[in-house]
């Protein structure tokens, strides 16, 4: 854990953003870049040297998510990122009344490219390494999975919610298991579980990681989305991020010594 809102260790910094670096059958990939620079500082004090890692996925075009993306490109030079084609669309957040305030990636693709960004943009689900999947578009199925309000994007001169069409999850295929990891779960955790069963039919869910945007989730909501994540039966859930504090002590009551939170400088090994 690179960059995570929370932080015990004096050295790592914490920030509001996210970004893993995961370490699959010897090879190194960045998933996201959290908000600045700092991914840069937390990996040093760690003694990790991005300029070694094989590739960068982003999970979505939000700037706490991408934020970071530049710094890490002039570490890295040349190098492949692979996200939905959508995630340079401008997006907004009004979540203060009366502000609108800019959440999107804060920069343009153009400049990325320059400072050495590969991109490999797709809307459909592909394996990027064997045994390494991005999920594509996560289709809209629950009924009381709905996004989030206060985040819109531009449609002419008003102000719509987001679709999260470029909202992704990445999985990693295992002898005994699937992992599941997500950006921000914005289509839904739901919604992303059920996908990976199109995915990976019959697999067991080893672990879900990441953050599951259940921060503003209404009591009747996470009830629905903790009852419904049951059956999935994941033997670990390592959350935070984006999850909100509520959503963690419901997910710790319901799934006890298999809920793990997040804070940067955490190491899991599944």
């Amino acid at each position: 854990m690179l960059v995570e809102d929370r932080s015990d260790i004096p050295e790592l910094c914490p920030e509001h953003g996210l970004s893993l670096l995961l370490e699959i059958k010897g090879e190194k990939w960045l998933f996201d870049a959290g908000q600045s620079s700092l991914v840069l500082e937390n990996a040093r004090n760690l003694g990790i040297n991005l300029s070694e890692i094989d590739g960068i996925i982003l999970s979505h075009g939000h700037y706490d998510h991408t934020g970071g993306l530049k710094s890490v490109l002039g570490e890295t030079g040349d190098i492949v990122v692979y996200a939905h084609p959508g995630i340079f669309r401008e997006r907004f957040s009004l979540a203060k009344p009366g502000k609108i305030r800019p959440v999107g990636i804060p920069f343009h693709r153009h400049l990325l490219e320059e400072s050495g960004a590969r991109f490999s943009l797709s809307a459909a689900g592909r394996e990027i390494q064997p045994g390494i999947y991005l999920s594509g578009e996560i289709p809209w199925i629950t009924s009381f999975e709905r996004g989030d309000p206060v985040l819109v994007v531009r449609e002419g001169d008003r102000y719509c919610p987001d679709p999260f069409i470029d909202d992704q999850f990445l999985t990693i295929d295992c002898d005994d298991g699937v992992i599941m990891i997500t950006g921000c779960c914005h289509a839904g955790l739901i919604n992303s579980l059920m996908e990976v069963r199109e995915l990976h039919p019959g697999k067991r869910i080893k672990a879900i990681v990441g953050g599951l945007h259940l921060h503003a989730a209404e009591q009747t909501m996470l009830a629905k989305v903790i009852e419904a994540l049951e059956p999935f039966a994941p033997e670990e859930i390592i959350a935070g991020h984006c999850t909100g504090s509520a959503a963690e002590s419901s997910l710790a009551n319901v799934f006890g010594s298999r809920f793990h939170k997040m804070e940067t400088g955490s190491v899991f090994k599944i």
